[in-house]
């Protein structure tokens, strides 16, 4: 099978409507805080452009969130395969049922699953060994659970050890470990809600302030000076977003 059909989980290829879409809400968002921050349309207008480089941090959180969907649909693969495993069918068999079980739970064909299922029994078909195949598929997503199962199915095959018992305890330990992120984002649930009030705040501070002190606020607005504070006063809340965007960030 050609390495071209496979999907590629490092990379998000976005569709043009979508790249056109997040352009332009990018470069408004920026408008606007140009606006708020310097009452000035000329100067917002400048600021607009700064929104394209927001692209790469969009590109990376679709690739994060991707690669999420995809260790969840392996973790209940990996539970049918168990299953057919326990009535006594081959590894192999127990790839195409967990294909036609999954079909019923992701109805999209379009689901990272789902197609990867397909090529496994398409490589299955074509007498490649099945732990080639999930080997692949690890290191294409490169989801370190995923990494792990083919390197202790790559062994076991070779050893002739219980399959059956070695995806077992891998999706019990995948299971885990997605709860235990589950749990630690309902924790900080809360401190990423405050995270977005203050982030918010300093915007409708200011716009409070334009509209019930306008003589307040005209020196930091119309003068050079106050041009440099807004921008440095805008710096130190973009540093601290993404500060805080990184403490709440907690890898499992």
């Amino acid at each position: 099978m050609s390495n071209k059909a496979l999907p590629d989980y490092s990379v998000h290829i976005m569709k043009p409507e979508e790249y056109i879409f997040v352009l332009l809400l990018s470069m408004g968002a920026c408008f606007l805080i140009g606006l708020t921050f310097y009452g000035n349309i000329i100067l917002s207008l400048f600021f607009a452009p700064i929104g394209i480089l927001y692209l790469p941090f969009y590109k990376k959180e679709q690739v994060r969130k991707r690669k999420e969907a995809l260790h969840i649909q392996f973790k209940d693969a990996l539970y049918f395969i168990s299953v057919s495993l326990s009535a006594g069918k081959s590894i192999e068999s127990a790839i195409a049922d967990a294909h036609k079980a999954l079909c019923g739970i992701y109805p999209d064909r379009e689901c990272d699953i789902i197609k990867e299922l397909e090529i496994m029994n398409a490589r299955i078909m074509m007498n490649e060994p099945v732990e080639k195949a999930f080997d692949d598929l690890a290191q294409r997503c490169g989801i370190e659970d995923i990494k792990s199962f083919a390197g202790v199915l790559m062994v076991a095959k070779r050893s002739g050890a219980n399959l059956m018992e070695v995806i077992k305890n891998t999706s019990t330990t995948i299971s885990e470990k997605i709860e235990m992120r589950q749990e630690i984002e309902n924790i900080i649930s809360g401190k990423k809600f405050e995270q977005k009030i203050l982030c918010v705040m300093p915007f409708a501070l200011i716009l409070f302030l334009r509209s019930t002190s306008p003589d307040f606020m005209e020196p930091i607005m119309t003068t050079v000076f106050g041009h440099i504070i807004m921008t440095i006063a805008l710096i130190m809340i973009i540093l601290g977003l993404l500060l805080s965007r990184k403490i709440t960030n907690i890898e499992v």
